[in-house]
């Protein structure tokens, strides 16, 4: 490609394609050294940072730019690099106290934002080759079937729902307060809330029907843009507001959802 033609936004689904591509590479690396049982991470106060995250990071990083060499990239694991109207946002291992501790929950995620809107993401599960791809206005595939919105046909207090805790929750302590109230709050209108430390997994849940929400207090933005986008495009109806995202199956389990939070999530803020 020419640098003119890289630096205009390619078709949505030429991002698309590029990111499925750069999720495989760095999944197909991470489930490696997990069966190897090479998972050693160094565990921090409030996290942990494992090699497999920068070489996967790295992998990402490479596929993308044999595509698209003039892209701007943003790595969860070393930052913004270039500029331009198309930016990459990349979480080459979601899960990573998962992976380091042998628990078979990760994912890697990739989103392509255009003036900074997600107009392309993919997210893939390694370990069991499931991998999730949405166009913005173009729908949500699995595994390269269409995925429709899943009918949930059981009420809020016999379902699943995912509470997703940004690391600025986490370390703030008057947030984590605040959200310790909202968990509270969502185990009184649920059957059980699900904390798997890999959002990315429960996106895909989302997507697929198998839990009727999901609740993000405060997410980091490299699983975010992927699973917003996956959710919208898979038929799941939202809202956001004051560092909260609500997303659920339907309307009225969105606005229940959305009662066991501190800030206001009306109409005006769906998206």
């Amino acid at each position: 490609m020419t640098d003119d033609a890289d630096r205009d936004a390619p078709p949505p689904e030429s991002l698309a394609a590029t990111a499925e591509a750069a999720v495989r590479a760095a999944g197909a690396y991470l489930a490696d050294r997990f069966r190897d049982g090479d998972t050693v991470g160094a565990f921090e106060t409030d996290d942990v940072k494992a090699a497999a995250d920068e070489a996967a990071e790295r992998l990402a990083f490479d596929r993308i730019h044999a595509d698209f060499p003039n892209h701007s990239l943003h790595g969860e694991e070393s930052g913004r690099a270039g500029e331009g109207p198309v930016e990459w946002i990349v979480d080459p291992l979601d899960g990573t106290n998962n992976y380091a501790i042998d628990y078979p929950s990760i994912a890697s995620a990739v989103a392509a934002r255009v003036d900074g809107e997600a107009v392309a993401a993919a997210i893939h599960e390694p370990l069991v080759d499931d991998c999730y791809v949405a166009v913005r206005d173009g729908g949500a595939r699995l595994n390269g079937e269409p995925l429709p919105p899943a009918p949930r046909d059981r009420p809020l207090e016999r379902s699943t729902v995912s509470l997703v805790v940004g690391l600025p929750a986490v370390r703030d302590e008057s947030l984590s307060a605040e959200v310790a109230s909202v968990r509270s709050a969502l185990r009184g209108r649920c059957k059980r809330v699900l904390e798997t430390w890999s959002p990315c997994v429960d996106w895909g849940l989302l997507a697929r029907g198998s839990i009727a929400g999901v609740v993000c207090a405060y997410p980091d933005v490299f699983e975010q843009e992927a699973g917003e986008l996956l959710a919208s495009e898979a038929g799941v109806v939202s809202a956001s507001a004051d560092g909260y995202y609500v997303g659920a199956l339907d309307e009225a389990t969105r606005t229940e959802l959305a009662e066991a939070l501190p800030v206001a999530v009306g109409d005006g803020d769906e998206k």
